[in-house]
Formats: C-alpha cells, sequence, structure tokens
C-alpha cells in the first residue's frame, strides 16, 4: 500500500532522495527548489508523491506549469517531467496511478494541457495507460567543430567540472545581456499559432539554471545553455537568408566554449527548422506528446524550441 501526497516545499528532500535512487543522480536541495519554483507562471508544486507504508519515498510524478500563447490569448500548461521511481517499488503500478492523480490536480488548477518528450522506455506508457496522443517528433540537428573538447571532458571527468563551468562563464561573461522588452520581443514568432510564451517570466525562470545565460554573439541574440555540449535553446528570430551567418556564429561561439558539438532541438512547425534545414539534415529525436484537457486547444499547431524542455 502506498499513500498519495502532493508536494510542497517541505518535499524537495524526498524529491532530491528520488533523483538519487531512480537515476543515481545527486541533485542539491537548491537545484530542487530552484527547479520547481514555477510561481512566475502562477502555480507551483504540482505533482504527486508516493510514499510506503514503512514511510519511504517510493515514486513521483509532476508536471512544471508554463504559459502557452495559443491564437494571441495566454493559457496555463505544463510540461510533464521528473517521473521517478525507486528500484525498490517498481513494477508496482506507481508511474500510471501518480500521473493519473496528477492530471486530475492539473484539472483542478486550471491546467489545459500537459505535453512532455518521453523517452523510449516512458512512450509506451504514456501512449497506451494514459491516453497520451502524438503527433510528430522533435528534430535534432547535431553541428561539429574543430576544437579542443573541454565542455565534453569536463562532462566526463567529476573533478574538473567546476573549473570547466567557471571557465565558460569567463567566456561567455563579455556577451551576456540582460533581458529586456525589446530583447524578448524578438523571440517572439508572430506568425505561430500556438508557442511556449518567452516572456520575461520565462527567461527569468530559464536563467535561474547552472549555466545557461542569454547572449548576443556575431549579431545575433540566444537563449544558450553550456555542457556537456553548446545546446542552442532559443534564437531571435531571423530571416532564412541569414542562416548561414547564424551557423557561423554559433561555430565561432563554440569554439570559444571548447564545445566540440552544437546541439538544436525544434519541432517541423518552427521556423528555425525551416532555416537549418537549407543547409543541414536534422534527424528524428523524442516524441511530441500530450495529454489533452482543453480540446480546443490544436496541439498539433504549437511549436517547440530546447528551450522549452524542463532538463534545459
Amino acid at each position: 500500500m502506498y499513500q498519495s501526497k502532493k508536494i510542497n516545499d517541505e518535499s524537495y528532500v524526498a524529491i532530491q532522495s528520488l533523483y538519487k535512487a531512480a537515476f543515481n543522480q545527486e541533485k542539491s536541495l537548491e537545484f530542487v527548489a530552484t527547479k520547481y519554483n514555477t510561481s512566475m507562471f502562477g502555480l507551483k508544486n504540482i505533482g504527486i508523491l508516493a510514499e510506503s507504508e514503512s514511510g519511504e519515498f517510493a515514486a513521483y510524478y509532476g508536471v512544471f506549469p508554463v504559459v502557452l500563447r495559443y491564437k494571441d490569448s495566454d493559457h496555463l500548461i505544463a510540461q510533464s517531467g521528473d517521473t521517478m521511481t525507486s528500484p525498490n517499488h517498481q513494477k508496482k503500478g506507481l508511474f500510471v496511478r501518480l500521473a493519473q492523480e496528477t492530471y486530475e490536480l492539473c484539472k483542478t488548477q486550471g491546467i489545459k494541457m500537459v505535453y512532455g518528450f518521453p523517452n523510449e522506455n516512458s512512450f509506451p506508457g504514456f501512449q497506451k495507460k494514459l491516453n497520451w496522443v502524438f503527433n510528430d517528433f522533435m528534430q535534432k540537428f547535431t553541428f561539429t567543430v574543430g576544437t579542443i573538447p573541454f565542455c565534453e571532458l569536463a562532462s566526463k571527468v567529476a573533478a574538473i567540472q567546476p573549473l570547466y563551468d567557471s571557465y565558460a562563464k569567463m567566456r561567455v561573461k563579455k556577451y551576456t545581456i540582460p533581458t529586456s522588452d525589446k530583447i524578448i520581443k524578438q523571440f517572439s514568432d508572430e506568425s505561430a499559432k500556438g508557442e511556449i510564451k518567452k516572456d520575461s517570466n520565462f527567461f527569468d525562470y530559464k536563467l535561474n539554471s547552472k549555466n545557461v545565460y542569454l547572449v548576443h554573439y556575431g549579431g545575433f541574440t540566444m537563449l544558450i545553455k553550456v555542457g556537456p555540449h553548446l545546446h542552442i535553446g532559443a534564437v531571435e528570430k531571423i530571416q532564412s537568408s541569414q542562416t548561414n551567418h547564424l551557423l557561423r556564429a554559433i561555430k565561432k561561439l563554440a569554439i570559444k566554449l571548447g564545445c566540440k558539438k552544437i546541439i538544436s532541438l525544434v519541432s517541423k512547425n518552427h521556423w528555425l527548422h525551416d532555416c537549418l534545414t537549407t543547409c543541414h539534415k536534422a534527424e528524428d529525436s523524442l516524441p511530441i506528446g500530450f495529454f489533452v484537457i482543453d480540446q480546443s486547444i490544436d496541439y498539433k499547431s504549437i511549436q517547440f524550441t530546447l528551450a522549452d524542455y524542463d532538463t534545459f
């Protein structure tokens, strides 16, 4: 028997322990608190924790609220994230149970849709047991440059990771820029029917994460994450004719940071996908899925970038 509990700020210790038990990942309480503080979007702590009869933290399922701009109106939706089950409590049906309980919580809180990018292990459960709908795959663009791969090396050797993080921060410092209404507006796609709203709340939330920077480099403004590669989370809206210039700037930045690989993820209906496919071939990445609560929202029209992932 397991007891379900809606999480609150005091639950972060339990979530921290499940990161370790389920993924063997050491996460600080500061990391958990920062990631789970989505109050700028209107809600926080939307998830259910399962405890065993002995009081052991058994499993967790939750979502991260965010704002969707759809047909020029704002709607509260959420991304599915941090599905965790302790090895001692697997195959007990906790994933499905906690997900269903979380979706009921979402309905009471006014969340109109849950989206996510499940991996091959969790995909069957979302599709067959949780009635998710899927319409496509995220597209992964990978570029390589000739450089000493300090970034990739640091991700494999824990002892030098802090040194590299300091190095990367120093290297991008002269290119980092503060958020402003003028800068933020450059990331909006007025032609998009649906997109995760890139407003000041969005940028404030993302820039609270480690190794995430808003930079202006080579004439382009980008939201990037450094490690284990150079990840391009979002780019200001550009014309297709500027694509080669953008790629040259990104590659130069990667060389400065010692990143051998550059990774960008976008949905096929995103304008950046159209630009990048003119000079590079993408590969299918994770599937794009939805648990639709408000049927008036056309989930197929929503476009995504890497910055829309909870892991960015």
